[in-house]
Parts: C-alpha cells; structure tokens; sequence
C-alpha cells in the first residue's frame, strides 16, 4: 500500500441548531473527514474546539492518532472533563474519516475488521411524556414494521431522587410494554440516575418479574458505589458507562462491579481510540459492551463501525426512535433498520456523505 503523506489543514466546528454538533477537519491533500459531538451545550462544544483543540492538531499528520489523543487529553488538563472528551470526539473521529478515506477503506477495516457487517439495534424511547399505554403501542408498531427484537424505555426521572413522573409509573410502563410485545422481544429500561440504591433494588426486584433486559443507571451515575450495590442484589443486569471519559473511571466501575454491561459513548468518550480501550478493558472483565447512543447522523455511523469490528459488542446496539428534523437532510443515505439490524457502510472513511448547504443553513456559530 502507498504511504499517504497528508498533514491537517484546518478544523472546523459546527452547531446546528442547538440540536447537532458537527466537525470537520481537512488535509491538504483535500481530504475531508467529518466527526460529531454529543450535543451537551452545544456552545460550549464549540468553543472547546475552536479555542483548546484546533490548534493542537492543525499541521500534524492525521494518522498518528495515538499522539494527537493524547496531546488533546493532556495538553489542557486544567480543564480536563466530559466537555472536553466530547469536544475531542468530534475531531478523532473526523481523523479516521479522513485516514479511511486516503487508504480506500471504511474505518471498521481500521479498527479490526468485520466481525460483523450487520449490527442489531434496539428502539430506544427518549420520552417519559407518554403514557404506558401510548408507548406500548408506537413500540409494538415499530417492533412489526421494522423487525426489533428489543426496546428500551425510560422510568424514574432524570436524576428524580426517587421520583417517577407519577406515582408507579415505572412499573406500569413496563408491564404495559412487557403485555403487548410478548416474551420474545427483550425489553430493557433506562433510570437516568433516578433512585437511591434501596429505592433502586425495590424498583429492580419488581422490574425482573417482566423478564427486563438490563437495568440502566439506576443511581446516580457519580455513584459507583449505589451502583454496585443494585449490581449486587439484582439478577438482572445492570448497565453503566453512558457519561464516562476516563479509563480509571471505567476500570473503578468494572473492579468495583458497579455494572454487568458497559455502555461507552463514541460520541462522548474521546472517540474510536478511547472506546476500544475501555472494551478491551470490559473484554478482560467479561463484560459486554452495548454502546450509548441517541444521534442519527455521524454519532449513527460511528457506533456502527465500532460495533462491526468489536467483538464483545454482542448484545442490540442503542438506537433512537425519536423524530429527527433535519437527519435524512444532514447525511445523504443514512443506512435504515431491515429485520432489526443496520448495515455498516463499506464506502472508504465513515462511508457517509455530509450535505454541506444544510450545514451552512443551520449553522448557529
């Protein structure tokens, strides 16, 4: 293979309506690679990347991926956080993008290879809105159009202390569910960090008797500690990892056995680099590894070619079944869900196309 020699040109950050995070690195040799942040303060995102990060990767080779990480992780260390590793995200992801693209290979080839090409996806529900009975039904309609074998729902409330957004809610959403998709689709339930470890062992104990996939989060995510102690009690898995960064934290949390799944976000945890060492990591521990994921554009892709080359990613992978107002405008041929499973793409780099008039239509910056 013909060494490519190419050197980064320029970065750039995008906020699209306060909803998407976009980034785009060129090379002088006219490469373009194109990565995505989780959207947490979009402004903020930005800002990390136009005024810490660019200028530590503007003039140095986009394949010595190992060094760049690095120097964006340590350089500014004072402010070292999980802003900073999603702002890191979007320009990692963007350098195999362009990587892939100047050797004519899709970045799974990059990171080991098709272990498999067809990825199962479960619909994941963002709302806690809805009522049981509604939800039971938009799941039950999208698990016999589109083939699911697996959903997720959300209980508790976002950091609620113990509250539900009423009284049983989070029982009554489940057993909803459980009754009309039937015992051949896994269900899985999503507390966003809602309950304290007694409150979350009563909540789980209930939950196991509808036969729950995995419990997520039940503590507060700070906690491993609660989280081990739910871990402990229950039978059903408990899975953790969405807002990590840092590899000592998901050692901690895998040592401690505050979770039995592992759930890194590429978007948030660094990038590609970052997520296959805390899969190695999980892999030493027996731990599977179910990625974290609410984007449908870039944040889509890349889940799918790490999911496609990492072997201990067994389980569904995470999809959002919310409506997206600008997506399938966003990124030309999003690979859609046939029989419960995406594609990975096989065109070089991310394999994808970014319109870049509706980038410059919803730009906010």
């Amino acid at each position: 293979m013909e060494v490519v020699d190419v050197k980064i040109v320029d970065v750039r950050a995008f906020n699209l309506a306060n909803r998407t995070v976009l980034v785009k690195v060129t090379a002088d040799e006219g490469i373009v690679g194109w990565g995505e942040c989780s959207p947490m303060q979009p402004p903020v995102i930005v800002a990390h990347i136009e005024h810490t990060l660019k200028q530590l990767v503007i003039g140095q080779d986009p394949f010595d991926l190992e060094r760049l990480v690095e120097r964006m992780f340590i350089t500014p260390y004072k402010i070292a956080g999980q802003g900073l590793a999603i702002a890191i995200s979007g320009i990692e992801i963007a350098l195999w993008d362009i990587i892939g693209k100047a050797l004519g290979v899709p970045v799974y080839k990059l990171l080991g290879g098709a272990y498999r090409t067809k990825i199962p996806v479960y619909a994941s529900s963002m709302r806690r809105d809805i009522s049981p009975q509604d939800e039971a039904k938009r799941l039950s309609k999208l698990v016999e159009e589109f083939g699911f074998r697996a959903v997720k729902v959300r209980i508790g409330n976002r950091f609620g202390a113990d509250e539900d957004v009423y009284p049983g809610r989070s029982i009554e959403v489940v057993r909803e569910v459980r009754k009309m998709l039937g015992k051949d689709v896994a269900i899985m339930v999503d507390a966003n960090s809602a309950f304290t470890p007694s409150r979350a062992i009563e909540i789980g104990r209930k939950l196991e008797e509808f036969s729950i996939f995995h419990f997520e989060e039940p503590c507060p995510y700070t906690d491993l500690d609660a989280n081990a102690k739910v871990a402990a009690s229950l039978d059903v898995p408990v899975a953790l990892g969405e807002q990590e960064w840092d590899l000592v934290r998901f050692r901690e949390m895998m040592v401690k056995g505050a979770c039995d799944i592992v759930q890194p976000d590429v978007i948030k945890v660094g990038g590609f680099l970052r997520c296959k060492k805390v899969a190695a990591i999980a892999e030493a521990f027996n731990i599977p590894v179910t990625l974290h994921n609410t984007q449908p554009t870039i944040g889509k892709i890349a889940t799918l070619h790490f999911a496609a080359s990492t072997p201990i990613c067994r389980y569904p992978q995470e999809f959002n079944i919310e409506p997206h107002p600008f997506a399938h405008r966003l990124v030309k041929e999003l690979p859609q869900v046939r029989g419960g499973h995406l594609t990975v793409p096989d065109a070089p780099g991310l394999g994808v196309e970014v319109n870049e008039e509706v980038v410059a239509e919803l730009c906010v910056n």
